[in-house]
């Protein structure tokens, strides 16, 4: 037979095409079949580790669509549309806790980090969660505070029913030792929604850096997400963690603060921190102390819309702080916990004083001139002022005035708009802040059922070797023994040997508030006889800040609500119908605050200054409230033993 003749070039390239085409096909379903296959995997180890959490299938056809924009992830940018939409779930963490060199502002410090992360891993919930929470230690034997251990705190969350998970030292826990474990277990009350943050409740960690964020977004409904995020018209979430920061080891800035010589001044810290971030200049570093520095430049700070609730957090050790835009607005939504301001609270391009604890929400509007790709030369600033108090001993590397960067992500409005026009103040005084208004003041508000008077104070103790003592109602809580049963897992009668005090004057109290219930509200009086003043923690409760007396130049304004004619004289000027509601509130020099909440959460509960040089030689108290319960109790014991 003779041989075909060869193909026309048009019938080869039509066979090619058809090689191609079925090459193509083939590819496709083996990747069709590999996809298939591997989501199927993916999807059974899902389904194997996730049995048991509820479906995250959202909760309301309200549900808004997905964001056009691309999700940003630097760890503090926040996903509320992950949370409020949801079921209730329990979300497990696992921390492993290490001491390691960083530099965040340019000078090499011995730090810790959490998975390797400074700060912390930002945690997100929703109202209703529950949090397990495995924490390791791994901080190396070698480190100077190694036998301290850590633990961790909840600031801010009321741990209603998990008192032995409140996280601090030798009063709900011992310390977690080197190479061990605890798991953190607590359900987030449905009542709990906010800005709150974690920090080491052991020795000064908080100073080297063991703290993150934690917010908790109110679950989307008519009454109250949706509603909120209307009324503010905010675009995006951020969180804003600010605070000072120290160059040397907290141990030793504490031993300095604790030396006979410097007669409780607070030292100066070096630099400020936002977000884990800044940036310090070599050239000022003091020959006494010197340090590892290369030259950072200053961390910006960019905000993902026009309008955006920033929800800051003072993380520092002494210092109170001013937020200030150099263009556009803030306006004050929430503080601490989430509790609402009045909704008349003027917009302004400067609020303060933020004390080391204390949280505020604000709503950051764009300025119309704003550009998005401003640099600091000729761009926004944000700019943090340094509270005089507590800073009697200048640092000349740290100026009172931060500058940092400011830049939006989106592009400027054309005009200003509705929520801007005519409110913007220059300056907004926090301590001036109104509460949103009472629906209904509940009875016991107005008339409480028990009063407890409390005194603070600052001195040098002879007997302490000249070392300043705080107290408060003349007992000291300082912890020496981070490893012995904490107080919640022993008897009442052996507590008094349980913290050694400081002087032999002194003997641990601790007020048991024994009548308890939701109904039963408390009137708790801080008076403060120190030359300076001190942001107190109550944990356990939020509360109701129905008066605050700054005293005058020179004179102490105690408060005494057992004398009739000082009683009658404050209950004329005490404010239930708009108060604020807090967890931390600043207690002025030589002046007092009054603070009113329901007895609704039994347990043992520490009340301190939130300064933690002040903290750290004894200014806090330890309240019983109702009978401690025995399961706590147990297991505070065992996990001693552990």
């Amino acid at each position: 037979m003779g041989r075909k003749p060869p193909p026309s070039p048009a019938a080869r390239a039509g066979r090619l095409l058809l090689l191609v085409l079925l090459g193509g096909l083939v590819a496709t379903s083996a990747s069709v079949f590999l996809v298939y296959t591997f989501s199927s995997r993916v999807s059974s180890f899902a389904v194997e580790h996730e049995a048991n959490a509820p479906s995250t299938t959202p909760a309301s056809s309200d549900a808004p669509p997905a964001p056009a924009h691309t999700p940003v992830d630097d760890g503090f940018t926040l996903h509320p549309e992950d949370h409020v939409y949801r079921e209730p779930k329990t979300i497990y963490l696992d921390w492993n806790i290490t001491k390691e060199q960083r530099a965040p502002d340019g000078v090499v410090k011995s730090l810790y980090l959490i998975n390797g992360q400074f700060p912390g891993p930002l945690v997100e919930a929703r109202s209703g969660d529950e949090l397990i929470v495995n924490v390791h230690n791994s901080v190396h034997d070698a480190d100077a505070d190694a036998g301290e251990g850590v633990a961790v705190h909840w600031h801010g969350l009321t741990m209603n029913g998990a008192n032995d998970m409140d996280g601090v030292v030798a009063l709900t826990q011992c310390a977690i030792p080197a190479a061990a474990n605890l798991t953190y277990r607590f359900r987030i009350d449905d009542s709990q929604s906010g800005t709150y943050w974690y920090h080491a409740h052991s020795g000064v960690q908080r100073a080297d850096g063991l703290f993150g964020g934690l917010v908790v977004h109110k679950p989307a409904n008519a009454e109250n997400a949706v509603a909120e995020r209307a009324t503010y018209s905010y675009d995006a979430e951020q969180l804003l963690l600010v605070g000072d920061w120290y160059h040397r080891s907290a141990v030793d800035v504490l031993e300095w603060f604790e030396a006979p010589d410097h007669y409780m001044y607070e030292p100066a810290p070096d630099s400020m921190l936002i977000n884990g971030r800044g940036s310090y200049n070599c050239s000022m570093a003091v020959k006494a102390w010197p340090v590892n520095c290369s030259a950072v430049a200053r961390p910006e700070t960019v905000l993902q819309a026009r309008r955006v609730r920033l929800r800051v957090v003072n993380t520092g050790v002494s210092a109170g702080i001013t937020l200030s835009l150099s263009e556009g607005s803030m306006q004050v939504i929430t503080v601490d916990g989430g509790h609402a301001v009045a909704n008349d609270t003027h917009a302004a391009q400067s609020i303060g004083v933020l004390y080391p604890g204390e949280r505020m929400d604000v709503v950051v509007q764009q300025a119309p001139s704003t550009t998005a790709t401003a640099r600091p030369e000729h761009g926004a600033r944000l700019i943090v002022t340094l509270d005089k108090e507590n800073m009697n001993l200048h640092n000349f590397a740290l100026t009172p005035e931060q500058e940092f960067p400011l830049s939006w992500a989106s592009s400027p409005p054309k005009q200003a708009s509705r929520h801007e026009k005519g409110l913007a103040v220059s300056e907004l005084n926090l301590k001036d802040l109104q509460g949103a208004p009472l629906a209904s003041s509940p009875a016991g508000l107005a008339k409480p059922a028990e009063t407890a008077v409390l005194y603070s104070a600052m001195t040098i103790r002879g007997a302490n070797h000249n070392r300043p003592v705080a107290t408060v109602n003349h007992t000291s809580w300082v912890v020496s023994e981070p490893h012995k049963p904490p107080l919640l897992a022993l008897d009442r009668a052996q507590w008094v040997d349980a913290i050694k005090q400081p002087t032999t004057a002194q003997k641990l109290k601790v007020p048991w508030i024994k009548e308890t219930g939701k109904e039963r509200w408390m009137e708790l009086v801080l008076n403060n006889y120190d030359d300076k003043g001190h942001p107190f923690h109550l944990h356990g409760y939020n509360f109701y800040v129905v008066r605050s007396q700054t005293a005058a130049m020179g004179l102490n304004r105690g408060y005494n609500p057992f004398d009739k004619e000082q009683a009658d004289a404050v209950a004329a000027d005490v404010n239930t119908k708009t108060p604020l509601r807090k967890d931390t509130v600043y207690v002025p020099s030589m002046g007092f605050v009054v603070l009113r909440f329901a007895l609704d959460n039994d347990g043992l509960w520490l009340l301190h200054c939130h300064v933690l040089w002040h903290q750290a030689v004894g200014m806090g108290i330890v309240l019983q409230v109702g009978d401690v319960d025995e399961g706590a109790k147990r297991r505070a014991g065992q996990r001693c033993l552990a």
